[in-house]
């Protein structure tokens, strides 16, 4: 063994040794850095620059495998040294994790030769399944180095200057130039004309608006004109206008649309309920709007209609999330538009606006997707038949001038004219010039050239204009072979078909490309990073219908299996009701990811119709979990129907949709009041349960055990002032709720008696901090208030935490955790304004009039100090039990922050909720910044709850464009110490100095910023809520002491954090049983769920019931009709990477190791007679069938999709 290692060693130096020699050589022929950068200033050829670009990417290659070889090196060293440390029996000491097989040694000097391993056919190779293992040790993502690709995004922002230089008639590029020789008979070029429709479902106008006045006459016409000729082509994306129309039309008309599926006229392109948002929107949500739009097409179109390309025009910057969904429902291919127009530029010089993208972890290029980037400012006409769009909107036939319907012109003073005898040479010959131009952008020999805009094709006049004229130029290029063009009608299918069989036929490698497209911009310094923020009263709904949802979907699947094993036990009244009440409630969470939904870009009018629609999908997910969670608290012989008499009603709701939900007061009598309590995740918690009672002397009784269970009990505050409410209080007490189980709890009240009563909830001791305090220190019936002017300091402590306070400001000074021991952190509240130039903030953009300002410093006022001079905030601090926490009150903000007294991890993190209401400020932006003394190089945020990806603060780029989407997570982090800060809903976030952590609260805007929704921001909603939980964390360093924060390593979350983020997202679900005490009525005091926890680090993301079959009017079913049918389920794990390089305690589960045998883990909530497992789209096909006893293999990272029968 000593032998081989020496010899490793060896090998591993001779390598590093020839990269060098490699190295040194090519510096001495190559063009020094200096130069290089002088050549890029003078005129140089994209040529040139293309060479200069290459070269340069093969130097970052070796740099980067001598870093490799160096490492290695180190660590057979040090490797070499533990083996030599021997037991005192003898036995070589090596820990599992540190392990160096020979494939390491392999794959290191392979890297090392340099160049590229893969095939030339590139993406067309078999990258292997989804299934393939990964790794099956416990903790595979930890560490990790990143994907090894030709294209790194953050290297790229790292390198490009971002200079706005005019190039001429392409203002974003520079002149393009070809050659006619260059394509020939054998390799002519191909044009791909496709004719399309955007359609935003909601903008300017509702979803419904929109159909009645447009969409309606676009499915219409589009079955009427496309029959015309068979080589006329359509693409189609949103299926929910699709499936309203389908709703309306005749047989005859939904037969037709079928043929010109089936005939491969129309192609559904991504196929999902909208095109989403991917700045904001959560995987999951992503995934399940995807879900929704295929398997209506299932149910309704037939297998002929399987999306295979994705299509995203319009989406503000683009998430590599949403390339592995795509890849993970087995695309072939995907096509995005708005980048930063330097990076489209930049891509353009190398040629490669096709690539592959693979995901930043991923080093096996299991991910890869083909991508086809659109390279100019827009997706309309006059933006992509070529560099000059003074041309191309000339063959935009809608602008033909008319004085009738809707008429739409040129901005650059030159109509359109229809293609006649005398102008068809004269036309073509144009029009072909720009074709050949843009073919210089891309390696292979085939353009795209998309032929619509929003809401096209509206009218019989556009669809005879666009399809006649265009008919009457590729008849006339397919007279002229001399020309060496072939142009068709096409689909994004055929479009890719040709692009794979020419890289195929002239053996091209395109490139691979990982990280995201975030943050946008589509010229100057107009960044689009407003948007992350931009109404976030309705960003933060998002997330509460989709844990509603999950939550239905999960407790119904459930319910429907345990009636569908016994059918003569409880009844489950109204199955097929219920299942259309998820239905409805899917859609129209899935209807507000659209991009101009959750991203919060739409008018007033229009977001209110979003917020109805999803708090009336609320109530609808709260009805099936009360009759799927009474179901389930059922008898097995039940007699009585139990279920159907018990009434369980959410603890909580929206009485309009423009103010937070409110906590119904439950009323509690002697002999008690039952609380369900449900757990709609696969590992037990043990969480804090906070509910509104009418009296304050009470004891908690686990039903089940009859023990008397620790509460406490808070004042609930009337609105801003120190009054306290007389008839309502807060009951706060810790439940713990096995993996998908049901507890409940009786709230008993308790006569007031002079003796002690065990068990009785304690009351919460109460301080009030301000500039005059009260002497008399009044107290009431329940709680003891104590006044007092500002103290110098305030504590909060617990077993685990110890927060200090600034006494004067109630600012959050530092956070010692005992099991970080760190102490380092601060928050204040900061503000920004709008820039006095012409183009200012709006829903869109972010354009700060400079740095922030302390709201402190700016003299912000309370409400109490009117008129004066002095920050003068009113700070309450409550104690006990269960919860402490600090009230900071301001005229514009109720900052919290809370402990709980707990061992568990929602003891270990402190909760940090702000309520905002800046509805009487003018172009006002807040935010919560947070100062560390992290010494961090780079930050992180999340990409759609997925995953984390590095980020870097440019000081070359202004403030808006270091601002990016934080939809879950960011976090700091040096050797030391590592801070995350998970969020309950999407904000924009920075780290604009290092140490530093700013998130956007909510932004007021007085004007519109000229992107198109012709409104200010003003329709702000009072006290709308963000919620936080506040992680510190240290690092224990790897063996080889690479930086946890290089370049080297992918961020991935502790195991502490996954489980505090899911917690925070998808919360302990409370029921109450309004109905009165019935002895008749026998009920179960819980449903023990799971046996076991699933593994902490396999996350179950849905447990949803398949649609067995929907009508045309919207009658569905979970059973298809057939024989012997059982319900069907999907299920999604995802097996979330953990960095195990940070001590987790006091967790019960533990991460994954080796396989998970699902019919074990399942069982007896589910049977499993047996399981497939594929994709998560029902358009998919078959899956792989499993054995009934199998043990799956679940790849880090990955989400794995099962279906099986709920029974």
């Amino acid at each position: 063994m000593r032998m081989r290692l020496s010899t490793a060693v060896f090998y591993a130096v001779v390598c590093c040794s020839a990269t060098l020699i490699l190295y040194f050589m090519l510096e001495l022929t190559g063009i020094s850095s200096g130069a290089r950068e002088a050549n890029r200033r003078t005129s140089v050829s994209p040529e040139e620059e293309l060479a200069v670009e290459t070269l340069e990417r093969k130097l970052s290659r070796l740099e980067e495998s001598i870093a490799r070889n160096r490492q290695l090196v180190d660590r057979l060293q040090a490797d070499k040294r533990k083996r030599q440390r021997i037991h005192e029996g003898g036995a070589p000491v090596m820990a599992a994790n540190e392990a160096l097989t020979g494939s390491d040694v392999i794959a290191t000097v392979k890297a090392a030769g340099g160049g590229l391993s893969r095939s030339k056919s590139g993406w067309l190779a078999d990258k292997g399944s989804f299934n393939e293992a990964d790794s099956l040790q416990q903790c595979p993502a930890s560490g990790g180095s990143p994907a090894d690709t030709d294209i790194q995004m953050l290297k790229v922002y790292d390198k490009l200057t971002f200079e706005n230089t005019d190039g001429g008639v392409w203002k974003q590029g520079w002149e393009l130039t070809y050659e006619a020789s260059q394509w020939t008979t054998e390799n002519p070029l191909q044009v791909f004309v496709v004719p399309h429709s955007h359609n935003d479902p909601g903008w300017i106008r509702t979803f419904e608006e929109y159909f009645e006045e447009s969409t309606k006459q676009i499915f219409n016409l589009m079955i009427k004109k496309l029959p015309i000729k068979p080589r006329r082509k359509f693409i189609w994306a949103e299926i929910s206008y699709l499936s309203l129309w389908w709703s309306t039309a005749n047989d005859e008309s939904k037969a037709v649309f079928k043929k010109l599926v089936k005939d491969g006229q129309v192609e559904l392109v991504t196929g999902g309920w909208v095109m989403p948002d991917e700045s904001s929107s959560h995987y999951s949500s992503m995934i399940n709007q995807l879900i929704e739009g295929h398997e209506w097409i299932k149910n309704h179109i037939g297998p002929d209609a399987v999306p295979r390309h994705g299509w995203a025009i319009d989406p503000f910057g683009m998430s590599s999330t949403m390339a592995y969904i795509l890849k993970l429902n087995n695309f072939d291919g995907m096509l995005i538009q708005r980048a930063h127009y330097s990076i489209k530029k930049h891509l353009s010089k190398l040629k490669a606006l096709e690539f592959e993208w693979r995901q930043t972890w991923d080093r096996a290029g299991r991910t890869d997707i083909l991508c086809h980037l659109m390279p100019f400012y827009s997706y309309d006409i006059p933006h992509t038949c070529g560099p000059d769009p003074k041309i191309c909107c000339q063959f935009d036939f809608r602008r033909i001038p008319t004085t009738s319907g809707k008429p739409v012109s040129c901005p650059w003073g030159i109509p359109p004219r229809a293609i006649t005898t005398g102008n068809l040479k004269e036309r073509a010959e144009t029009l072909l010039d720009q074709y050949r131009k843009k073919a210089q952008l891309t390696q292979t020999n085939v353009v795209l050239a998309p032929l619509g805009d929003d809401f096209r094709y509206d009218s019989t006049t556009e669809w005879d204009r666009q399809y006649l004229n265009y008919e009457k130029l590729i008849h006339y290029f397919s007279s002229r072979p001399d020309l060496n063009v072939r142009i068709q009608f096409g689909t994004l299918k055929d479009y890719f078909d040709a692009v794979k069989k020419d890289t195929a036929t002239r053996a091209l490698t395109l490139p691979t490309l990982s990280g995201d497209f975030f943050t946008y911009a589509d010229r100057d310094d107009h960044y689009w990073s407003g948007y992350f923020t931009s109404r976030p009263f309705y960003k933060s709904l998002d997330r509460r219908l989709a844990a509603h949802l999950r939550s239905a979907e999960i407790a119904y699947s459930v319910a429907l299996a345990r009636f569908q094993r016994k059918p003569t036990g409880p009844s489950f009244k109204h199955v097929d009701l219920l299942l259309m009440k998820l239905i409805s409630s899917r859609r129209s969470l899935a209807l507000f990811q659209h991009h101009d939904g959750v991203a919060g870009t739409a008018k007033t009018a229009v977001m209110t119709d979003y917020a109805i629609k999803m708090i009336t999908a609320i109530t609808s997910c709260d009805d099936v979990l009360g009759a799927s969670l009474a179901f389930l608290l059922s008898p097995e012989e039940d007699k009585s129907n139990s279920a159907l008499v018990m009434r369980l009603e959410s603890e909580e709701r929206f009485v309009t949709h423009d103010q937070p939900p409110v906590k119904s007061r439950l009323r509690v009598e002697q002999n008690g009041r039952r609380v369900v309590v449900y757990n709609s995740l696969a590992q037990s918690r043990e969480e804090r349960v906070t509910l509104r009672i009418d009296s304050a002397n009470v004891v908690v009784v686990e039903e089940k055990s009859g023990e008397i269970v620790m509460s406490q009990i808070n004042p609930v505050w009337m609105g801003k002032t120190n009054a306290l409410s007389a008839d309502e209080f807060e009951l706060v007490f810790l439940a713990s709720i096995p993996a998908l189980g049901i507890k409940t709890y009786v709230i008993k009240s308790v006569p007031p008696s002079s003796a002690p009563t065990k068990g009785l909830s304690a009351a919460a001791s109460i301080e009030i901090f301000s500039d005059n305090a009260r002497s008399d220190n009044p107290s009431t019936k329940v709680f003891s208030l104590k006044h007092a002017v500002y103290p110098a300091s305030i504590l909060l402590t617990s077993e685990l935490l110890k927060l200090t306070f600034d006494g004067k400001t109630g600012y959050l000074q530092s956070v010692f955790s005992k099991m970080s021991s760190y102490a380092g952190v601060g928050i204040k509240f900061i503000q920004y304004g709008t820039t006095e130039k012409p183009d200012k903030s709006g829903a869109y953009l972010f354009m700060p009039d400079g740095e922030a300002k302390d709201v402190l410093n700016g003299g912000l006022l309370t409400e109490q100090n009117q008129g004066s001079s002095s920050f003068a905030p009113l700070i309450r601090v409550l104690r006990g039990p269960i919860v402490s926490e600090l009230h900071l009150m301001t005229s514009q903000f109720i900052h919290t922050v809370r402990i709980i007294h707990s061992t568990g991890p929602e003891g270990q993190a402190p909760e940090i909720v702000n309520e905002v209401d800046i509805t009487r400020t003018s172009n006002y932006e807040l935010a919560m910044h947070l100062t560390t003394a992290i010494q961090n190089e780079d930050f992180a945020t999340d990409l759609n709850g997925f995953q984390l990806i590095r980020r870097k603060t440019f000081a070359k780029l202004p403030i808006q464009a270091n601002y990016y989407p934080m939809p879950a997570v960011a976090l700091l982090e040096d050797d030391d110490f590592r801070l995350t800060l998970l969020g309950q809903q999407p904000l924009g976030v920075a780290s604009l100095v290092k140490g530093n952590l700013e998130v956007m609260l909510d932004r007021r805007l007085d004007q519109d910023d000229n992107r198109g929704v012709g409104q200010n921001v003003h329709d702000n909603i009072p006290m709308t809520r963000s919620t936080f939980r506040l992680l510190i964390e240290s690092n224990r360093l790897p063996s080889s002491s690479e930086s946890l924060h290089s370049d080297s390593s992918h961020p991935v979350l502790s195991l502490l954090s996954h489980l505090s983020l899911q917690s925070l997202l998808n919360p302990l679900v409370l029921m109450s049983d309004s109905t009165s005490p019935d002895p008749s009525v026998s009920l179960k005091p819980d449903y023990p769920g799971l046996p076991l926890d699933l593994p902490c680090d396999v996350h179950l993301l849905n447990l949803r019931a398949s649609v067995g079959k929907e009508s045309d009017e919207g009658v569905a079913s979970p059973f298809s009709g057939e024989p012997a049918d059982s319900a069907m389920a999907l299920m999604m794990l995802h097996r979330v990477g953990v960095d195990c390089r940070r001590e987790t305690v006091n967790v019960k589960c533990q991460p994954l190791k080796g396989k998970l045998n699902l019919k074990e883990s399942l069982n007896p909530v589910f049977a499993l007679p047996f399981v497939e497992e594929g994709s998560p789209s029902p358009l998919s096909g078959s899956g792989k069938l499993l054995p009934v006893d199998t043990a799956v293999t679940l790849n880090a990272m990955h989400v794995h999709a099962f279906r099986f029968p709920l029974i």
